[in-house]
């Protein structure tokens, strides 16, 4: 008789009953972190399931007759973990474990483990209900957020980025790293500022790799060079697969890779604001510890928190140093503007004591007239040294406005230099101007004498008494000046915070000024579409380079002049 002969024969309820029995089967088979049996009642595995057998990794012949304690780690069992947990559930008809639990391979995942007491009609103990989960990937995630909380209080508490990088090593290891190195990008490439070991007797051996990489080793095509280069992360999760790992970790030998243990590998570039300064990089000497794509989240989320900070230090540094830098210029502009209210304090003096009817000096008109203009004089250079400021005031609020017009570059450039005729008279300095014909365009008069007048002072200040050539050309639709001298010249660690606001170079000691000239030469190209550069070497003078598109818009802003006198030159100002 075939079995669908049998069932035929079979009462319905019986049919019925096997029917969900089956579906309950498949219902708890279907469940996938979840195992679900029940136990005898001394915890001994009383049936079996396909749930059970993915989480725990035995077979059914493996697992029936196996008692509870095989499923929980050496150290509950030492504690007698098990045998209070079926004690407590016999007792109280309930009880539940959340902790540690270990599968057939001896390898261990967080679960929970709830047992409920079955008891037939009369109250007699049965068994036990057994329903363990894994809880692995959310404990693994509120893992992960409580270190990276951590790491955020860290990372907030200094404004120093050498001490930041410094602690985002000592978090590494601390959470997802034996050792950790934090490479920064620098002038001579690539070197490894911070390092972290979990075993602070280790250190030295990771220390050793404290270096700038050469040239060879940031082309490689993995490591940090090449994290740097490219901005993405690289995971290697066994270095005994991928013979890459020892150069790209920086380690000379095989022999040397073998003695740090490197066994998983993490390499996470170091960003802020888009732009990759460097690169931190993880290494796992734990067995059976492999990085996986999980560890490279969190590695990636911890190293952008960094990013942050580091990006804050730095900017708080250069507030800082702008800070200086503003109360050097304030100084030194109140030491300037004192001098002439001195003298015209004195001079004031003196025309009252000549005015006094009783006085002893007699009053002459000619001596009169000659402290009025003195003190003319003084009233002029304050006056200048007042607009400066206003002009310095006013680039940096971003309103730096352009009346343009059409006008011929070359005609501009001579009468500039006219204009400091007396001034480079007493300084001895010959200036020899270059140009061919006329240049026009369309630009603001009073900027561009703004411009030629700081880059001819600057020439004579720093030359030496030697000659100043002013060369003025045309490239197709770009005008194009030179000043060049042949002063003390100018460093190449130098040359591009030349141009930044406050900043003085100290080309000549002898020499002063507020940092401000470049800086106010600069503004002004810049709002023109143009640009300006320095071509110089220490001894060899310098070469400051000005092009200027010779066609422009109006600016947008040019209806609100910011000069009360159209006539009036804006200051040069050093």
């Amino acid at each position: 008789m075939s079995e669908e002969d049998k069932r035929k024969d079979e009462p319905e309820s019986k049919v019925a009953m096997s029917d969900s029995e089956e579906r309950f089967r498949l219902l708890i088979d279907s469940l996938q972190d979840y195992s679900v049996f029940p136990l005898s009642v001394d915890g001994r595995v009383a049936n079996w399931n396909l749930g059970a057998h993915r989480l725990k990794g035995y077979s059914t012949e493996e697992a029936l007759g196996m008692h509870i304690s095989v499923f929980f780690p050496e150290e509950e069992n030492a504690e007698r973990v098990p045998e209070r947990f079926l004690a407590r559930a016999t007792q109280e008809g309930r009880a539940e474990y959340e902790g540690w639990l270990v599968r057939k391979d001896k390898s261990q995942f967080w679960g929970t483990v709830v047992l409920a007491a079955m008891r037939d009609q009369e109250g007699r103990l049965r068994g036990f209900s057994n329903v363990a989960r894994n809880l692995t990937e959310r404990k693994r995630v509120e893992k992960a957020q409580a270190f990276l909380a951590q790491a955020g209080e860290v990372l907030t508490g200094s404004l120093e980025y050498e001490r930041t990088l410094q602690e985002v090593a000592r978090l590494a290891v601390h959470g997802i790293a034996d050792w950790c190195t934090v490479t920064l990008q620098d002038s001579t490439g690539l070197a490894v500022v911070s390092v972290a070991h979990k075993d602070p007797a280790q250190e030295p051996k990771v220390r050793e790799l404290l270096r700038a990489l050469p040239p060879y080793e940031t082309k490689l095509a993995r490591g940090a060079g090449h994290v740097v280069r490219t901005g993405y992360s690289e995971l290697c999760a066994d270095t005994l697969e991928a013979a890459w790992v020892r150069p790209a970790l920086g380690v000379d030998t095989p022999e040397r890779l073998l003695e740090l243990g490197a066994r998983s590998y993490m390499c996470v570039p170091l960003k802020a604001r888009g732009d990759t300064f460097g690169a931190i990089t993880f290494v796992s000497v734990t067995p059976g510890r492999n990085y996986g794509p999980a560890d490279l989240t969190l590695a990636e989320e911890l190293v952008r928190r960094a990013g942050l900070a580091v990006d804050n230090a730095r900017l708080f540094r250069k507030a800082q140093e702008a800070l200086k830098a503003r109360d050097e210029f304030l100084s030194m502009a109140s030491h300037d503007l004192r001098s002439p209210l001195t003298s015209l304090r004195l001079q004031l003096r003196a025309v009252r004591k000549n005015l006094n009817p009783g006085g002893d000096e007699p009053c002459s008109s000619e001596k009169l007239v000659s402290r009025v203009e003195s003190m003319e004089r003084q009233t002029e250079r304050m006056l200048h040294m007042m607009d400066a400021l206003l002009d310095i005031t006013q680039m940096t609020a971003g309103r730096l406005e352009l009346k343009r017009q059409k006008l011929d570059l070359v005609e501009l450039v001579r009468g500039s230099v006219d204009t400091l005729d007396e001034e480079l008279r007493q300084s001895g300095v010959q200036v020899r101007v270059h140009a061919d014909g006329p240049i026009e365009g369309m630009w603001d008069r009073l900027r561009l004498e703004q411009v030629v007048d700081n880059l001819l002072s600057n020439a004579v200040k720093y030359g030496k008494g030697r000659p100043v050539d002013l060369m003025v050309s045309m490239d197709g639709t770009t005008a194009k000046l030179v000043v060049r001298d042949q002063g003390v010249g100018v460093a190449p660690e130098d040359q591009e915070r030349l141009f930044d606001r406050f900043e003085r170079v100290r080309l000549d000691r002898s020499v002063t000024g507020y940092g401000v000239g470049l800086w106010i030469v600069r503004r002004v190209v810049e709002a023109h579409g143009g640009s300006v550069s320095v071509e110089s070497r220490l001894g060899e003078g310098a070469s400051f380079i000005v092009q200027l598109p010779s066609r422009g818009q109006p600016d947008e802003r040019s209806t609100h002049g910011w000069e009360t006198d159209p006539e009036r030159r804006p200051p040069a100002f050093h």
